[in-house]
């Protein structure tokens, strides 16, 4: 199980290191590792496993958090739809993308940098891309092409960058004039009494 102990932090060279396709057919220590990335992003999300083993909560990890550099990551987030993604992928691609850019309001976030940040990371508004995607219940690899958009497309963005070595914060602006905030419509489909 992936501890806070076992992530690999902001000033760590890894982190800016490309990262090799994983070979197939994949061994069992790649397994493994695919297995303990989607294990931590549920875990982080369950309030009690929180409280008993002091996780911070994520939407996603990559392997390089982990110190493996080899491409692959889990993602566990619903988008603006209350859709739920759970994603756990190895050498994914990015085929096609939007000109169009958007801003997570408030700024990212990511388990590896601990500091306080203040600023906007550019993302595409949509992407679409091709991995294999692990099924748990059939045991085997399946491919998918897969487009994503607002808010879903971000979190893949940012697990996708660590793969290429790149941090959020390595991109990061004060402000961003030719983006919107990607939450926006979401926000004003909103009921006001749940606000």
């Amino acid at each position: 199980m992936i501890l806070m102990k076992d992530i690999v932090y902001e000033g760590d060279k890894r982190l800016h290191e490309v990262c090799k396709p994983v070979e197939l057919p994949m061994s069992d220590e790649d397994a493994e590792t695919l297995r303990s990335l989607l294990e931590f992003v549920v875990n982080s999300q369950d309030e009690d496993m929180v409280k008993k083993y002091n996780l911070r909560p994520a939407v996603g990890l990559a392997a390089p958090q982990i110190g493996v550099l080899k491409r692959m990551f889990a993602i566990v987030c619903y988008d603006e739809n209350e859709k739920l993604f759970v994603l756990p992928l190895v050498n994914p691609k990015i085929l096609e993308h939007s000109e169009e850019k958007v801003y997570l309001n408030g700024g990212e976030g990511c388990i590896s940098v601990t500091r306080p940040t203040d600023g906007l990371t550019p993302r595409y508004k949509w992407i679409k891309f091709e991995a294999l995607q692990w099924n748990y219940k059939r045991q085997v690899f399946e491919r998918i092409r897969m487009k994503l958009e607002g808010y879903i497309a971000i979190v893949f963005q940012h697990e996708y960058d660590h793969l290429e070595g790149i941090l959020y914060v390595d991109k990061m602006y004060n402000k961003l004039p030719d983006c919107k905030p990607v939450m926006e419509e979401a926000e004003e489909k909103e009921n006001p009494e749940e606000k």
